[in-house]
């Protein structure tokens, strides 16, 4: 497959509706249109085309543009094709030069894209960032200033309990057998798949049970397990043939059972890469200590706010502490700008011994009180000083809010690793374009005084500061 860019962004009045009626410059799409790096963007994706032969690629600024429609809507891959169908302003935004009653793409399309731009994400969201803070740097005065905090972002999987994990486990071994069973014309195994069906049923309809249910459930799931894995062994070395994907589900099961096996045996809730879902096992319990939630399942990510620009400093689907990466996050800064900050806002977290230290070393206000005890009686300027620093640190609090009410991270949706990185990606570009929105698409008014006459005059500024003419 080949990629061929596309045409530049027509203007709102050069667009055909064929309805009669003109586009609406307040419409956030429409205000988007032009917003964006659209051109550095196609120029990453063509990476992801090697060959220069075959039938041509839909266009970036089509497939991406829809990403983020069905990411700030909250609709499905097949409702975000039938919306850009009935919506003159999404296929504005999507580049199209008139309005086209119908689908410009199948909702396949969407999925293998995800996949395709899965590789250069990161350069995607690079991009955001660079133009964001390029733009951001004409309206904002400079403040030094780095905010910094870790949050999750909880993936839509089954609340894991061991039981409902070794059943499905248990299921997934069998259609193996039978599988390989047919394949080399034998007579199926004895897995006593019916008597371990009678045990789950009648332990799964009660569902207040005593410990001493479960334990006994675990251990006679796991009998059932160890007897399908050694059938699923001697089928594999007599021939018997697996695809691609069952084979990896096979080594997921596996490791499943040696987690259920040592934790059984050793009386424990506990073990190194805790697998909770068999379909998405890169998934980790996430420990966050929330009232609502104390554990979350889904990757753990540390945002920065520097200049009005958003920024992923670490992505990982392992729980981690965010302190560690305190000295990266001031050394990204220092890259970007040259320079140092001067002022780091932070949770308590944060102030380590040595993030301390560093920062002193450096020069570097980090806000927060002193380790230790708490005196009893505080200076009021300082205690004034704290709380505005802790107002401050709020905005990224604020972030994390939008970011998951709103751009589509309060519960993703997507199941590979890749794709859920992108939608992280994603909503992070969301989040960006919400700052751009906010500070170069406001309503302005001007009063003007002329021979006596006053003038009130409502705009909206849609382009660059840089590009109005007074």
């Amino acid at each position: 497959m080949v990629y061929r860019k596309k045409t530049v962004q027509l203007s709102i009045n050069s667009f055909e509706t064929a309805l009669g009626c003109p586009l609406s410059a307040d419409n956030e799409w429409v205000q988007l249109a032009n917003q964006l790096p659209w051109s550095e963007w196609d120029e990453v994706y063509q990476l992801a085309f090697p060959s220069n032969l075959g039938r041509a690629g839909k266009p970036f600024r089509q497939l991406y543009g829809a990403q983020l429609i069905k990411q700030r809507t909250g609709l499905s891959d097949r409702e975000v094709v039938d919306a850009i169908r009935d919506t003159p302003a999404y296929q504005y935004f999507l580049g199209f030069s008139e309005y086209q009653p119908v689908r410009p793409f199948d909702h396949v399309t969407l999925v293998y894209f995800r996949k395709r731009i899965a590789p250069i994400s990161d350069q995607i969201l690079n991009i955001m960032a660079k133009y964001t803070g390029k733009l951001l740097n004409e309206a904002l005065p400079d403040k030094r200033v780095v905010i910094t905090d870790a949050t999750a972002f909880p993936v839509n999987v089954a609340y894991p309990q061991d039981t409902h994990l070794l059943n499905g486990t248990r299921l997934k071994l069998e259609a193996d057998i039978k599988l390989m069973s047919n394949q080399l014309k034998l007579a199926p195994p004895r897995t006593r798949k019916r008597e371990a069906k009678k045990q789950w049923v009648a332990f799964s309809r009660h569902p207040h049970r005593w410990g001493k249910q479960t334990h006994k459930q675990i251990k006679a799931q796991l009998q059932y397990i160890r007897r399908d894995l050694r059938f699923v062994d001697e089928l594999l070395a007599q021939g018997g043939q697996l695809s691609e994907r069952r084979l990896k589900v096979l080594s997921t099961v596996r490791k499943v059972y040696e987690q259920q096996d040592y934790m059984y045996r050793n009386h424990t809730h506990h073990v190194s890469d805790r697998i909770v879902s068999l379909t998405q096992p890169e998934i980790r319990p996430i420990v966050r200590g929330k009232a609502k939630q104390p554990v979350e399942f889904g990757p753990k990510v540390d945002l920065s706010i520097t200049d009005g620009v958003v920024n992923i400093e670490r992505f990982s689907f392992d729980s981690f502490n965010e302190s560690t990466d305190f000295a990266s996050t001031i050394d990204h800064y220092k890259d970007v700008h040259g320079v140092y900050p001067d002022e780091v806002l932070a949770d308590t977290l944060y102030r380590t011994r040595a993030n301390i230290k560093l920062c002193k070393d450096l020069g570097i206000k980090l806000s927060g009180p002193k380790l230790g005890r708490r005196p009893k009686h505080v200076d009021p300027a300082k205690r004034r000083e704290e709380q505005d620093a802790e107002n401050r640190r709020g905005e990224i609090e604020r972030e994390f809010s939008l970011i998951k009410s709103k751009l589509g991270l309060g519960l993703v949706t997507a199941k590979t690793a890749e794709t859920i990185a992108v939608t992280v990606d994603t909503g992070v570009v969301l989040a960006n374009l919400k700052r751009v929105l906010s500070f170069f698409c406001v309503p302005i008014s001007i009063f003007v005084e002329m021979d006596g006459v006053k003038l009130q005059i409502d705009y909206k500024m849609i382009n660059r500061l840089s590009n109005l003419v007074a």
